[in-house]
């Protein structure tokens, strides 16, 4: 997912259910894709001023003299640890991730064992 770079402007549509998050959004060579979390265990969408950059900007993100958006990856995540402790027996646990997209205006954080991403089509 690395290689995946979020659009400065991504003109992100969220939609979510109770076992699935699909977020539609453009890449930097504005095609459209989708990603899409089935199923999920948490979902948290906060605006971009409520948060830190540094709680998610890094030296990758930031070159070039600017910031480049990427799926990241949250190691040892406080949110993960917080549904163990509030579901010590539920075994999926020890396979989700912590996930987070930085878009323009919002951060989303997806706690699932994986993120499929798809292109979609410009139209789409």
């Amino acid at each position: 997912m690395a290689d995946f770079e979020i659009h400065t402007t991504p003109l992100e549509k969220i939609s979510i259910d109770t076992n699935s998050i699909e977020i539609m959004l453009d890449d930097i060579y504005e095609q459209r894709y989708k990603i899409s979390a089935r199923p999920y265990q948490a979902v948290k969408i906060v605006t971009i001023d409520c948060v830190s950059s540094a709680d998610y900007y890094n030296e990758f993100c930031f070159r070039d003299g600017r910031y480049h958006r990427h799926i990241l990856q949250i190691e040892n995540s406080d949110l993960i640890n917080e549904l163990k402790e509030n579901g010590t027996s539920l075994p999926f646990l020890n396979d989700a991730k912590h996930f987070v997209l930085p878009m323009q205006e919002i951060i989303i954080e997806i706690v699932a064992a994986e993120l499929k991403v798809e292109r979609v089509g410009k139209n789409t």
